[in-house]
């Protein structure tokens, strides 16, 4: 590393994000330095600038490093680190000292201090036809993994997804891959949509043009208990953080559902705990942490499938246009996942 200083993403307060210029990291013992290659952005990012933090309730006492989907290529390995070596290319799993995420890391540089290195729980090499890109890919993807595996979802499950932005599409694929057929996915915007049918939802629905509970009736079966209509829907996953459509999901869900939530809710939301009681509903919230093994296994999925993972991607920006990036990942419009990359830094 020939630079003594790098540009860094890190939001100073609400609305305020800066490429600020900090000492290139060295590693200590159990570290290593990856040398990032591409970083995706991600919803919680553009939400960490718009609040000004993570919450957005107390002021930051120092600047938050942003960025938490990235791979790239071991430039340095501190004393006592077995298994991972200078050149490797690899994907980081961001969980361990919560890099972008509130955390003294964060991805969107040049270079990144991974805390706590170790071979198949926070680092994982990457085999050799494998994009950086694609590698980023791994987290987006382990977020939706996880909620399948929190509902325990099967391949002969009936599933609806609120909401098409990335985590939705990323939950698309995973679910496809594992053999789901009877994928129902929702949204307003319609190019995301066409992505999400590509990906192999089996019906991609705008709310604007169908209701969600008669679309689902008609895709998954409708019923009736206790004098109530359902729909047969199997599972739930919320990842668009619409409290209208989370009570709709739950006001149709039949007896056993099962319903996560993975978008972020900024408001409580009114659910009706007697239809809950009747039926039996399952609810759970579904955060991404600890999840080396769904990470490696999203790793496993876009080695086996990575170019059918394209429509995931919709942008590609040279980090030297991050505040252009910004702007086209907060298009919803206009973008699914959008990818920084590192030219000086690929290989």
């Amino acid at each position: 590393m020939m630079a003594e200083v790098m540009p860094l993403a890190r939001v100073h307060g609400p609305g305020d994000v800066r490429l600020d210029d900090v000492p290139v990291p060295l590693p200590a013992d159990g570290e290593v330095i990856v040398r990032v290659a591409a970083c995706g952005i991600c919803g919680s990012d553009l939400g960490y600038i718009a609040q000004g933090g993570l919450g957005g309730v107390e002021p930051l006492s120092e600047p938050l490093p942003i960025g938490h989907e990235f791979a790239g290529t071991i430039e340095a390995v501190g004393r006592g680190v077995s298994g991972l070596a200078t050149g490797q290319r690899v994907a980081v799993n961001p969980d361990h000292g919560y890099i972008g995420g509130g955390g003294p890391e964060g991805a969107m540089a040049p270079f990144i201090r991974v805390r706590g290195a170790s071979l198949g729980e926070t680092v994982f090499p990457l085999p050799g036809h494998v994009s950086f890109a694609q590698a980023a890919l791994a987290e987006p993807l382990s977020v939706g993994l996880h909620a399948i595996e929190r509902l325990g979802i099967a391949p002969h499950d009936k599933v609806a997804i609120l909401g098409a932005g990335p985590i939705g599409l990323c939950t698309v694929a995973m679910l496809r891959s594992m053999g789901a057929e009877k994928i129902a996915i929702f949204d307003r915007v319609e190019t995301r949509l066409e992505r999400a049918r590509i990906l192999g939802a089996g019906l991609a629905c705008n709310v604007d043009r169908q209701p969600m509970v008669e679309a689902l009736a008609e895709f998954h079966g409708a019923g009736e208990r206790f004098g109530a209509p359902h729909v047969e829907t199997d599972a739930f996953i919320d990842c668009a953080g619409s409290p209208q459509a989370l009570t709709q999901a739950f006001g149709a869900a039949k007896y056993r559902a099962r319903i996560a939530v993975v978008a972020l809710h900024k408001n409580p939301v009114a659910l009706d705990l007697w239809r809950m009681m009747a039926n039996e509903i399952l609810i759970t919230g579904s955060i991404a942490v600890d999840r080396a093994e769904a990470f490696g296994k999203a790793l496993a999925m876009i080695a086996r499938e990575g170019s059918a993972l394209a429509p995931l991607i919709s942008h590609h920006f040279d980090f030297a246009d991050f505040h252009e990036a910004l702007r086209t990942a907060a298009s919803t419009e206009e973008s699914a996942k959008v990818m920084l990359t590192f030219a000086d830094n690929a290989a």
